[in-house]
């Protein structure tokens, strides 16, 4: 497999700010359109802020620019359950842009939400000077994005949604919560069909909860969702609609020698991801991510430990309650290797058998700071060791090697 070298290309926000970060400003979504020229992120005071790269013939690559930024949610209070909905925008998924028009979602711990932003032109008429008898002219005084709510889909979930994600051919969009998945029709989101219920009878023999779940990259009749037992479920609608009982279970069986108090808490899957030709399934818990081949379910192609050390900290972890941080993760273009978050401003780039396994440094700069983390690697994590600057969120661009990765309130570009 060859190996791909990641370098450093842009970075928005500066030191200052991430020192200084309020709980508000953090990134707590981000996605790029299908295309790569748009790139959206969501962050925890309920805003969604788009980005463009400029259209240039040059052959290098152009950086991206500020484009906008809406208001999606508001902090609401459910009057039936008597809590706070935070307006945190928890996913953004973009949809095929018509003409001038840009359409993605968002949503929040319960309401999705379809945005157009349309560019709008402010003309006035220019009237002719002199004595010839010319007809007045419009012209563009102004143009700038307005932004409207297309669609506002129905409050069904009764408990937070964790994944938000639309098909390849964007008619149907896949949300899930602790125990449903729904499936939603784009053009009439006024009812959804339910795809998955895990709710048992007596919520007191609740073992397990839906951690995170997304759509097959061609396949629209396909999708996956995984629970906090560590277990991965692969569904084909074409088989059933409730895909409870026919899904394809992928699980490894648990070592009883192996297990400890953290056990339960590290091997809940926080994240997964088809590989971008739809062959493999990458999903990441806390410590590891598996590599699964879609035609042998019956183990991992790989288990990948994505930085050890972290083993040794376990009781910090759960002290501060970091062991409870959920990881994204991504498929390269190749579908060859994987990036996922680390603590400590870091990604990792590991190829799919787990040999080649780079950890990037995230910093202000503009460097590309990485080091090869080998098997079995160790290392002292002190003090200066900082587990608040978690990478918790990514994307990776459909269309080139190039991933956007958010730490705090800063956003970093990577391309290879």
């Amino acid at each position: 497999m060859k190996k791909q070298d990641w370098k450093f290309m842009q970075v928005f926000g500066d030191k200052a700010s991430s020192d200084n970060v309020s709980d508000e400003d953090i990134i707590s979504a981000v996605q790029f359109e299908r295309t790569g020229r748009f790139l959206g992120l969501g962050d925890r005071a309920g805003r969604l802020i788009v980005f463009e790269v400029p259209q240039t013939k040059k052959k290098d690559k152009a950086e991206y620019q500020y484009l906008t930024e809406l208001q999606s949610h508001t902090r609401e209070f459910d009057f039936l359950k008597s809590t706070d909905i935070e307006e945190k925008i928890n996913q953004v998924q973009w949809l095929r842009g018509q003409g001038k028009n840009m359409y993605v979602l968002t949503t929040n711990d319960k309401t999705v939400k379809l945005w157009k932003i349309s560019e709008k032109n402010v003309t006035k008429v220019i009237k002719p000077s002199g004595k010839d008898l010319a007809m007045p002219k419009l012209q563009v005084v102004e143009s700038g994005l307005i932004p409207s709510v297309r669609k506002v889909f129905p409050n069904l979930h009764n408990y937070h949604i964790n994944s938000l994600t639309a098909s390849n051919n964007e008619e149907f969009v896949l949300t899930s919560d602790d125990l449903k998945v729904y499936l939603w029709s784009v053009e009439q989101p006024s009812k959804a069909f339910v795809a998955v219920d895990l709710k048992p009878e007596n919520l007191d023999e609740l073992s397990e909860v839906i951690t995170s779940s997304t759509f097959h990259p061609t396949l629209d009749n396909q999708f996956l969702y995984t629970t906090s037992k560590g277990i991965i479920k692969l569904c084909d609608m074409r088989k059933s609609g409730i895909c409870d009982n026919t899904a394809i279970t992928m699980a490894e069986p648990e070592d009883p020698a192996k297990k400890n108090f953290f056990t339960e808490i590290v091997t809940s899957i926080s994240d997964a991801c088809f590989s971008r030709n739809g062959k493999y399934i990458f999903s990441r818990d806390f410590l590891t991510v598996k590599v699964w081949d879609i035609a042998m379910a019956n183990k991992p192609v790989a288990t990948v430990q994505v930085f050890e050390p972290l083993k040794s900290k376990l009781c910090d972890l759960y002290e501060n309650e970091c062991i409870f941080d959920k990881f994204s993760i991504a498929s390269t273009l190749d579908s060859n290797s994987f990036i996922t978050g680390n603590f400590n401003s870091t990604f990792h780039v590991v190829d799919r058998m787990g040999e080649c396994n780079q950890q990037y440094e995230l910093n202000f700069n503009k460097k590309t700071i990485a080091r090869q983390i080998p098997p079995k690697y160790f290392e002292n994590l002190g003090s200066s060791y900082d587990f608040n600057r978690k990478v918790q969120k990514l994307s990776m661009c459909q269309t080139q090697n190039l991933v956007a990765i958010a730490c705090l309130n800063c956003l970093y570009f990577y391309t290879a």
